[in-house]
């Protein structure tokens, strides 16, 4: 833009701080003095100044100074004179005080007094004479009509807020009275291009700001001009709000399960232990169920389970697999222990609320398909591929004539619906499950197989006391493990957690199956 086309552009502000420049006859002033000498507030200044830099009319210069600003300890002298001045008061008045005296008197702590005896004595304002076997603070002349330059110090320092530091000010800083601080002023540069506008002139000009239905209204449009505005000139970013990564993976795994047929189930973070541990058939000295791997809470320590039978089933199958076949795990099973109240560890217990509670009853009738997306906590230490608080998928199928095979088919069309293709089954340890298989995917920013879920068919234990018989299929994956793949992470931590990037959040590129 050229001079003519810049001024139509310049705002109210702009045109106040320009015509300070031309008032003053000069090429440059602090921020600070402009906002004082034009009563514009600082904010109004520097937004107005930020404008013009970005019109090419100035520039800012940051200057790093050093100041003076009062302590908490300086501010209290505020409605109260220092110390020495106290001193040097009471000494106007009586002229020669016995030292020992000044100590009884409690007219300053001992601390202070020692301090402004050794100011006054410093500065010529009284001295120390002997006499009589006693020591006396006399004043002096200069003492007598001068005045105390701390004290002078003090109260401009109070007055002002901050001054530029010097030397003098040590003494004060010594005393803890004021401190020093590192401040950047902004100072205002005009260009060849201000120079040029201030030659011919800010014109004194009133134009519409805004155009708003009452400007229109109005008919002010008719006779006042538009200010211009540059719509190619630079601007801060705007951050504006997007969806957390984890947030649009969580989604599209909604929308796969959906689309194959699944239903989708919610439960409590809060969970008890009977659906968390004991309905899938986990043993009670399992060394998940400790501390060490759960979290526990204090209060409430116990819950309830309403339906008695459901715990008597329970008890029977986990003593001596009651009539599944199984032998169960010859122990006593405790309810105590089973109605603890922790943090779900996998979304599991969500499929044996509905399991124990909806399939049950007869509410849902197999064959059916569930899912589950939730949150589960572990009490494990955190390093590049766990984290104690993440999220997990779960989906398990119901119906006659479910195999392994069923199993690997469903979870290869699922991961094949999320772009993952390169998936690995190796045979695993499942209490609840028999078979069962960890699921692996290729990175390839790692260059190696990593683990995404788990899954397996549930057994007779798990199934029979609730009056299924037929087989059912499950399988769960963390939903960080399948971000890592998605997008290319190395650190599990860089997706959730202080770790994570916020940079990240704010420009990552959608997965290409987000796009679709």
């Amino acid at each position: 833009m050229d001079v003519e086309e810049v001024v139509k552009t310049l705002s109210k502000s702009e045109r106040r701080i320009l015509r300070y420049f031309s008032d003053k006859g000069v090429r440059e002033a602090y921020l600070d003095a402009v906002a004082r000498e034009t009563g514009m507030d600082e904010a109004e200044v520097s937004r107005a100044a930020l404008w013009l830099e970005n019109k090419g009319v100035l520039r800012r210069v940051a200057e790093e100074r050093t100041i003076v600003v009062p302590t908490q300890k300086g501010a209290m002298y505020r409605d109260r004179p220092l110390p020495e001045q106290v001193l040097l008061d009471m000494l106007r008045r009586e002229r020669r005080v016995k030292l020992a005296d000044l100590y009884r008197r409690g007219l300053l702590e001992r601390q202070e007094l020692n301090a402004a005896i050794g100011i006054l004595v410093r500065h010529g304002y009284a001295r120390v004479e002997q006499g009589d076997g006693e020591r006396y603070l006399v004043i002096t002349p200069d003492g007598e009509r001068g005045e105390l330059r701390t004290t002078h110090m003090m109260k401009l320092l109070l007055t002002r807020g901050r001054v530029e530091y010097s030397s003098e000010w040590d003494s004060l800083i010594r005393r803890g009275l004021a401190r020093k601080e590192k401040e950047r002023r902004w100072k205002l540069v005009l260009t060849d291009l201000g120079q040029e506008i201030l030659r011919r002139g800010v014109p004194e000009v009133e134009v519409i700001e805004r155009l708003t239905p009452e400007v229109i209204r109005s008919g002010v449009w008719r006779r006042l001009p538009l200010r211009w505005y540059d719509v190619t000139s630079p601007v801060p970013r705007l951050h504006a709000g997007r969806k957390h990564p984890l947030r649009v993976i969580m989604e599209k795994i909604r929308q796969v399960f959906l689309e194959m047929g699944f239903v989708e189930m919610r439960g409590p973070w809060v969970e008890l232990a009977f659906y968390n541990m004991d309905a899938m058939w986990i043993p009670q000295d399992h060394p998940a169920r400790e501390m060490q791997a759960t979290f526990y809470l204090e209060k409430p320590a116990k819950g309830f389970v309403l339906d008695p039978e459901l715990l008597r089933i329970v008890k029977e199958v986990q003593e001596t697999g009651g009539d599944t076949g199984s032998t169960g795990w010859r122990q006593p099973w405790s309810p105590d222990e089973a109605l603890r109240v922790l943090l779900r560890t996998h979304t599991t217990a969500v499929t044996f609320r509905v399991i124990c509670l909806l399939i049950r009853k007869g509410l849902v009738k197999p064959p059916c398909k569930f899912f589950c997306i939730g949150r589960v906590f572990r009490n494990e230490t955190i390093d590049w591929k766990h984290l104690a608080e993440f999220h997990q998928v779960e989906g398990f199928v119901v119906a006659p004539g479910l195999t392994l095979r069923s199993l690997m088919g469903y979870i290869s069309e699922f991961y094949r619906r999320l772009g993952i293709t390169r998936l690995r089954f190796k045979p695993t340890y499942n209490p609840y499950t028999e078979p069962s298989m960890e699921i692996f995917a290729w990175h390839p920013r790692l260059k190696r197989w990593v683990e995404v879920g788990n899954s397996g068919l549930f057994r007779p234990e798990c199934l029979w006391p609730y009056g299924i018989r037929m087989p059912v299929i499950a399988w769960g994956l963390a939903v960080e493990r399948l971000a890592m793949l998605l997008y290319g992470i190395e650190d599990i931590r860089e997706v959730l957690g202080p770790m994570c990037d916020l940079d990240w959040i704010r420009y990552y590129s959608y997965p290409k199956y987000a796009l679709a």
